[in-house]
């Protein structure tokens, strides 16, 4: 008897690093790259892929490595292979005989996903469209966008509000389906037990040190941090002996990044620190009394659910997701998206220091939901099908 031909999978998304999504689809790779033959599409092209992909998966991009010359002619040549690249892409996937195609995510992606002739396809979906609803441009109007999405067997909804959230804006597909992010516990633990070097505050004597909050996300607008910025330098002025830690790097397009920046020189807050992108983001998490979020829209945040493993209690500002991992403030404090909001949650946390005691118990009960073979095996049983 011949051996079992593994199943083809194609897993696409624009970016290869950086965000949950990301985070996701390196995570599902990781959980099946000996059992099934992977290739990795992503919009932009990395040179870097393979430091921290391993290398039996194969690597493809959407976009042809760029080459910027002064000579003319190279720069003609180079174009018109980048457009050759581009045109015979399709080609390229049809004659792979792809099983499965896993589009990690809405709007652009989604939208190329539907060009290329794979049987069985899928697209999942982080956007809250209540909240925040982007990708009318991409497709049109609502009502082209509904049509893509029932070109897929499923869309994946990543939390329960992601779900109505479509069903709200652009109406019921009738393929829609929610799975949880899987949550690599194992790891997440592993490595939050690694020192943190570069925050001076933890060599102070354990009752000399501030009460620490940590939020962890890229530097863009959807992160709400002028809001922090603006609430940590209100509560600074009132004498309180805090500090933030912000963990995340800037984007490519740094508007956010400016602005912040402008903001921080403008009011001058001393207790919230912006410590740019690093590679271990949990073992900042582990040393924080409160994880915070300011959001103003997400999908089902993943840090917030890796802050949860780590036992570490949090305050969410009220978007998509927040209530499913938190219930109505019962398993860590939801916050209005608002300055006065998180304001008063976090006046209200440093006036009562017992809420942190009682908050760390409850998140101890709550993160049982989270969980890593479970979810991997769901996911997996729409390969399977």
């Amino acid at each position: 008897m011949g051996t079992k031909m593994k199943k083809k999978l194609l897993i696409m998304n624009d970016l290869a690093f950086g965000g949950g999504v990301e985070k996701l689809m390196y995570d599902l790779v990781m959980a099946w790259h000996e059992k099934y033959d992977i290739t990795v599409l992503t919009y932009k092209h990395y040179e870097n892929f393979y430091d921290q992909y391993p290398e039996d998966i194969k690597y493809i991009s959407q976009q042809v490595p760029k080459e910027y010359k002064s000579n003319f002619f190279v720069h003609v040549y180079s174009y018109i292979n980048r457009r050759l690249y581009e045109s015979t892409l399709n080609w390229r996937i049809e004659k792979q005989n792809f099983d499965v195609l896993l589009c990690m995510k809405e709007g652009g992606m989604a939208k190329s996903a539907l060009s290329y002739n794979v049987p069985l396809k899928y697209a999942w979906n982080h956007t809250d469209y209540n909240n925040h609803y982007y990708t009318a441009s991409v497709f049109g109007d609502a009502m082209a966008e509904l049509e893509a999405m029932k070109q897929f067997k499923n869309v994946v909804c990543v939390s329960q509000d992601i779900k109505k959230g479509i069903c709200d804006v652009i109406g019921d597909p009738g393929n829609l389906i929610v799975k949880y992010n899987p949550i690599n516990v194992e790891n997440v633990i592993k490595k939050s037990k690694e020192p943190v070097v570069d925050i001076d505050s933890l060599d102070l004597p354990k009752e000399e040190q501030p009460v620490r909050f940590v939020s962890v996300g890229r530097i863009n607008e959807q992160k709400g941090y002028t809001m922090l910025i603006e609430v940590a330098k209100a509560l600074e002025d009132e004498g309180y002996n805090f500090e933030i830690i912000v963990v995340g790097g800037k984007e490519e397009w740094p508007v956010e990044y400016d602005r912040i920046q402008a903001l921080l020189e403008k009011i001058k807050p001393k207790c919230i620190k912006f410590i740019g992108a690093r590679n271990n983001s949990y073992k900042y998490i582990a040393c924080a009394d409160w994880f915070i979020s300011s959001s103003i829209y997400e999908g089902y945040s993943l840090v917030s659910q890796e802050a949860a493993v780590l036992d570490v209690p949090m305050l969410l500002t009220d978007c998509s997701g927040v209530r499913e991992l938190l219930g109505d403030s019962e398993y860590g404090i939801v916050m209005p998206i608002s300055i006065i909001g998180i304001y008063r949650a976090m006046k209200r946390v440093l006036d009562e220091p017992s809420l942190h005691e009682h908050y760390k118990k409850k998140i101890m009960e709550r993160k049982s939901i989270i969980t890593y073979q479970e979810r991997i095996r769901e996911i997996e049983q729409l390969i399977e099908e």
